[in-house]
């Protein structure tokens, strides 16, 4: 282990067990109510419950909401109530990705669309996000439900344009942060936002953590997709090479491109446009670390991740500030 310490150049082995540690209790509170909202008097929807509960997850974004509501105090019960809805939408989010990539493998278990079908997992997807926006009513979270709607509609947008980018080599870096900014930084910046207001209502924290989250976001998806091409599949618990697969070009992609002669990217191109095996993922693989493509895509994650430690200089020192340091870390030094 890495002695931890302070400053933006700090590197540190942090776990997720590390990030759950201070709200522990709270988690466990979540997990009892995911327990809870999961199950209905539709027999089907209730064994596909079953069996995605069995997964369990990172829980990442609601341990987000939790550490941010719990900088200024005890977490409130509206706080858990909301870090399991976070939850709950970004479950849903998975179950509709298994289903568009033809995914198998989620966590080292059985997809739903690989157990059952495409229907009916997009149809369980529905369900989850149809359920969360139902207890928020219920509940009258209504500033919460408006913070998970706009989330929520930038996330369709983004998942669209990533299907409209698909193979197009000549898609430029500022398409591309817009696409991951919608497709995967706005719920972590959302599950931020909503402990803050939680916690402090609308003044300049909750701005703060917006753009805390917002930042940090940025940071997992580029780690996400350098992962995609260079990760352990076994580690990671899905195949990877998806991305490349796919014909989606993510930063290491684009970087690559743009330092690679005409003849070579033409090469690349002709080979994610034929459909592609393994050998051939191996050398899309051999190309963006070959032309810079994944040093420049860590460089950018890490730049993102030194903004948003920056933006915690503004909240009182204390564990759970540091717990919300270490996130950050945690995102860059994860594997999986």
């Amino acid at each position: 282990m890495i002695e931890k310490t302070g400053g933006t150049d700090a590197r540190q082995k942090v776990s997720i067990a590390d990030l759950h540690g201070p709200v522990e209790h709270e988690l466990g509170l979540v997990q009892e109510e995911l327990s809870r909202f999961f199950v209905c008097d539709v027999a089907l929807i209730n064994q596909i419950s079953k069996h995605m509960l069995r997964s369990h997850g990172k829980r990442f974004r609601p341990t987000l909401t939790l550490l941010v509501n719990k900088l200024n105090g005890e977490v409130s019960q509206k706080a858990v109530l909301a870090a399991t809805i976070v939850e709950l939408i970004h479950t849903a989010t998975l179950v509709h990705d298994d289903s568009i990539d033809r995914s198998f493998m989620r966590r080292g278990i059985p997809t739903v669309n690989s157990i059952w079908n495409d229907q009916t997992s997009v149809i369980m997807g529905d369900y989850l996000y149809s359920k969360a926006f139902f207890l928020l009513v219920e509940n009258n979270l209504m500033e919460v439900v408006q913070i998970l709607a706009r989330a929520t509609h930038l996330m369709s947008l983004g998942e669209m344009l990533e299907i409209e980018k698909t193979l197009d080599f000549s898609v430029t870096e500022e398409s591309y942060n817009r696409l991951i900014g919608e497709k995967t930084a706005v719920l972590i910046s959302a599950a931020c936002e909503i402990g803050a207001y939680l916690a402090w209502g609308n003044g300049k924290e909750r701005r703060l953590m917006a753009d805390f989250g917002m930042k940090l976001g940025m940071s997992f998806q580029i780690m996400d997709d350098i992962l995609d091409i260079e990760g352990d599949a076994q580690t990671m618990g899905k195949r990877t090479g998806s991305d490349i697969r796919d014909g989606k070009i993510t930063l290491p992609l684009i970087e690559s491109i743009r330092n690679a002669p005409e003849a070579k990217v033409r090469q690349i191109r002709e080979l994610m446009s034929n459909g592609i095996d393994d050998h051939g993922a191996a050398d899309v693989v051999t190309f963006a670390a070959e032309y810079g493509g994944l040093d420049y895509a860590r460089q950018r994650a890490r730049g993102y991740a030194d903004q948003a430690i920056e933006l915690l200089d503004d909240f009182e020192d204390n564990q759970f500030r540091q717990t919300l340091h270490d996130s950050v870390e945690y995102v860059l030094q994860r594997r999986k």
